[in-house]
């Protein structure tokens, strides 16, 4: 009669000594220097692309190239003013204030209408010059070109964080004796985020993960070796939780409790810690039924749960009055890296 018991990472346990998390990686800073770099590349080979895919004659290039020279030197204002976006937007991360995310919201929006407003103005001139298929080459080309630059803006581009739940992701491993009721189920979770930005006076740490969601937490009077913590430093949580589940021999000696361990980082040493905690839960078959191949068990509390049993164990050896032992570890472990 294996249970399976779906839990969320048991943030709790944090409060004996390392981060406490209420209820309820910032992204590396923007590299100019790439963007600068890709920027000039594209800018330069930009001019061979367009005349190596269009072909010119002598006579259409007398007309193209003094308006294509004007056509880039509006789309190439437009991306100065995306990229000085940017960079302020850089500069705020991660705490962009409210209203100026609204008034930058925008900017961009203004600054995108003017890029395909430009873009359609200029092509509808370019049409004067070069016939419908090679002018939609160009368009193609062109666009192929601005995708080039913003995928590397979008790389090096962090997400804004928003408040919210933090996402671990998880494995499953069950294993079980033909033939005999219970088994175990190991269930491991991992939750990873980058420190942005620290509070030392309110001792509080806020943290982004991959995915851009910010949580701000606390850290409890054991964590020893908070002033050791910088930004930029990388937290990794593995939370696990094995439950065994066993039935009760005769003469066995039943009770249900904990026990717990904790260890911490040394002073001096890199933030961080162990933790691990072992509940004993007793329950008896208060009854089975063979058809559907259910039992009831009644626990300590006074509770019940109507648990499903495996088809490889013969309930016809089961009887009610017999008890069963739920034993489940959880364990955390906390590490700090820097980057």
């Amino acid at each position: 009669m294996i249970m399976k018991i779906s839990y969320t990472v048991p943030f709790i346990l944090v409060t004996a000594g390392l981060l406490t998390l209420p209820h309820g990686q910032a992204a590396t800073p923007t590299d100019q220097d790439a963007i600068a770099v890709v920027r000039s590349v594209i800018k330069a080979d930009r001019q061979a692309v367009v005349a190596k895919t269009l072909q010119l004659t002598e006579t259409e290039s007398k007309a193209f190239w003094p308006l294509y020279h004007q056509y880039r030197a509006e789309m190439d204002k437009v991306a100065d003013g995306l990229l000085k976006l940017l960079q302020e937007y850089a500069r705020y991360y991660p705490d962009v204030p409210e209203d100026r995310a609204e008034t930058m919201l925008k900017e961009l929006g203004s600054l995108e209408k003017k890029q395909l407003a430009t873009r359609a103005t200029y092509l509808k001139k370019f049409s004067k010059i070069l016939p419908p298929t090679r002018n939609l080459r160009f368009a193609q080309v062109e666009n192929r070109l601005d995708l080039a630059l913003r995928v590397e803006l979008a790389a090096n581009v962090p997400l804004v964080p928003v408040e919210g739940q933090m996402t671990a992701t998880g494995t499953e491993v069950a294993a079980y004796a033909e033939g005999i009721p219970g088994g175990v189920i190991v269930q491991t979770v991992e939750l990873t985020a980058t420190v942005a930005s620290i509070d030392k006076a309110g001792r509080k740490v806020t943290l982004v993960s991959p995915d851009g969601i910010k949580k701000t937490v606390k850290a409890g009077p054991d964590v020893i070796n908070f002033d050791q913590i910088r930004v930029g430093d990388q937290l990794k949580i593995t939370a696990t939780e094995e439950l065994v589940v066993q039935m009760a021999g005769e003469g066995a000696s039943l009770g249900d409790g904990a026990a717990g361990v904790v260890a911490l980082a040394p002073k001096g040493a890199k933030p961080g810690g162990f933790l691990a905690e072992t509940t004993q839960v007793t329950a008896k078959v208060t009854a089975i039924d063979q058809k559907n191949r259910t039992a009831v068990l009644r626990f300590e509390d006074g509770s019940t749960r109507t648990l499903p049993v495996r088809s490889d164990v013969d309930l016809g050896k089961r009887k009610v009055g017999e008890q069963v032992v739920f034993r489940v570890t959880e364990m955390i472990a906390i590490d700090v890296a820097k980057p």
